[in-house]
C-alpha cells in the first residue's frame, strides 16, 4: 500500500476534505446569492421621492409626495420605469469603473451629501428686534445707498479731443447759458450721445461705466446748481457741457424703511451657518496634509 493511499484513509484526513468541500460549496452559494441580489432594482415610495426631487432639480419631499399621490397607476408605472431604466444603467456604468476619475460624478454626490445635511440642521429661531439691529449695523455698508448725481450734458463727438471741439463745446457752454437754457432744454444742441442724455439720481459707478473715472471725479469737484452749465469736460467719446443740479451723498437708510429686505438677508445668512457648521463637523475629523505644490520645472523657468 502506498504512502498516499494510508494517509487517504486517515479519518482526519476525510474530516479536512469534507470541510472543505462544504467552504466552497457555500462559497459558491453565496457568490450566486449575491449575484442574483445585484439584479434585483427594488423601488419604494422613499425612492421614488428621491428620485423625482433629483430630476426636477427641486427639493421639497411634501410637494412631490402629494404630486406621487395624484398620479394614476399608468403614470405611476412610467415613473417606476424610468426609476428602473436610470438605476440599471447606473450599476452597469459601476461595474465598468466608469465612476472612477469622474468629477461629475464626484460633485454630485457631493451635493447629494450636502442636501441630505439639510435634513439635520435645526431651524433658525425667530428673529428678535435685538438680533436684526445688530445684524443691520454688522452689514451697513451693504445696505448703504452709494453717491449719485442728477445731471444733463450736451455732447461734442470728438474721440481725438481736438481743439476744434474744444472750440465747439466752448461754444455752446455760452450759448446755453446765454439763452438760459434748462434741464430738459439741451436736447436740442450737441451731438447724439451712445447712452443717455438725462441721468437723475445715478450712481457713481453708473456713470464710471457711460464715461470714466475723471468724469466722475469732475461732478464731485464742482457745485451743483440747477441752471448753471459748466465744462466742458473729457470723455473718452469726446467734450461735454454739463449742468449738475444734485448731488446725493452717500447714506446709509433707516432699519425700519428696509427691514423686509434685512429680514431676509439674516434668515438666509443664518441658515447658511447652520448648514457649514453641519458640514464641518462631518469633515473635522479628517487631517490636511498638502505635499509639494511647486513644478520641477518651475526651477528651471
Amino acid at each position: 500500500m502506498s504512502v498516499i493511499q494510508s494517509t487517504l484513509k486517515q479519518p482526519l484526513i476525510h474530516f479536512v476534505l469534507i470541510g472543505a468541500l462544504l467552504f466552497l460549496f457555500f462559497s459558491l452559494s453565496d457568490d450566486s446569492d449575491d449575484a442574483v441580489d445585484a439584479n434585483i432594482i427594488a423601488v419604494n415610495r422613499a425612492d421614488l421621492l428621491s428620485y423625482m426631487q433629483y430630476q426636477a432639480n427641486a427639493f421639497n419631499e411634501e410637494y412631490f409626495a402629494q404630486q406621487l399621490d395624484r398620479m394614476n397607476e399608468s403614470q405611476r408605472q412610467s415613473l417606476i420605469q424610468s426609476y428602473y431604466r436610470e438605476e440599471a444603467l447606473y450599476r452597469e456604468a459601476l461595474a465598468m469603473g466608469m465612476d472612477e476619475g469622474d468629477n461629475d460624478i464626484r460633485l454630485r454626490m457631493v451635493e447629494k451629501l450636502v442636501f441630505l445635511l439639510q435634513g439635520s440642521v435645526p431651524t433658525v429661531p425667530a428673529v428678535t428686534d435685538q438680533d436684526l439691529e445688530s445684524y443691520y449695523v454688522e452689514n451697513a455698508d451693504i445696505y448703504r445707498r452709494p453717491a449719485s448725481y442728477s445731471f444733463t450734458h450736451v455732447y461734442i463727438d470728438d474721440q481725438e479731443h481736438s481743439a476744434e471741439g474744444r472750440d465747439r463745446a466752448e461754444s455752446l457752454l455760452e450759448e446755453l447759458t446765454e439763452n438760459n437754457i434748462d434741464f430738459f432744454g439741451a436736447s436740442d444742441f450737441g451731438d447724439t450721445f451712445p447712452y443717455l442724455r438725462n441721468y437723475v439720481r445715478r450712481s457713481r459707478d453708473f456713470i464710471r461705466n457711460n464715461f470714466d473715472d475723471e468724469f466722475a471725479n469732475w461732478l464731485d469737484s464742482i457745485d451743483p446748481q440747477d441752471g448753471l452749465w459748466q465744462g466742458p469736460i473729457e470723455s473718452p467719446f469726446g467734450f461735454h457741457v454739463v449742468m449738475l443740479s444734485n448731488r446725493f451723498p452717500a447714506e446709509l437708510p433707516a432699519l425700519n424703511d428696509i427691514r423686509a429686505r434685512v429680514e431676509e438677508d439674516f434668515y438666509i445668512e443664518s441658515e447658511y451657518m447652520l448648514r457649514l457648521e453641519a458640514e464641518n463637523n462631518l469633515i473635522k475629523k479628517y487631517q490636511l496634509e498638502v505635499g509639494e505644490l511647486s513644478s520641477e520645472l518651475a526651477g528651471q523657468l
